[in-house]
């Protein structure tokens, strides 16, 4: 069943108590990665290699793989590029995400086209934003 929520519907308390993992720190991983965490929440970041990798360390996030993120967090935010966010979820995702933790998406490409089908013992959901990366944090911090 599909229920919509809203901003007035959000308690953030909720997260406070929970590990969030940002896997990608591009275009919307970075957005959502600052937000959250200027919002209090605890954040770490799933990147393998080159430029995304530097940007997250310098910006003072906890940087390690995206299947060590996901072992450690309560939920994971996959804001990979629709290209590889298959190959990564089977491959480091799956295998480590513990039963019952959230997975979010920032649209369902994935999910609608059958690339990725998450695990019955997950929760899943889609945080959609409304705008590039760049106008999501530029939002938030307006």
């Amino acid at each position: 069943m599909l229920k919509v929520y809203y901003d007035k519907d959000a308690r953030k308390a909720v997260l406070k108590k929970k590990k969030i993992a940002v896997v990608g720190y591009g275009s919307q991983g970075h957005a959502h990665a600052n937000n959250l965490r200027d919002s209090g929440m605890d954040v770490i970041v799933g990147e393998t290699k080159g430029p995304n990798l530097d940007k997250a360390r310098k910006a003072g996030f906890k940087v390690m793989t995206a299947a060590e993120a996901t072992k450690k967090a309560d939920v994971v935010m996959m804001l990979l590029p629709d290209e590889y966010m298959a190959d990564i979820y089977r491959s480091e995702i799956e295998p480590n995400l513990r039963k019952g933790a959230y997975i979010g998406f920032a649209h369902g490409f994935n999910i609608h086209y059958g690339q990725i089908a998450p695990l019955a013992n997950a929760n899943v959901f889609m945080t959609a934003p409304k705008g590039p990366g760049h106008l999501v944090r530029a939002e938030y911090l307006k």
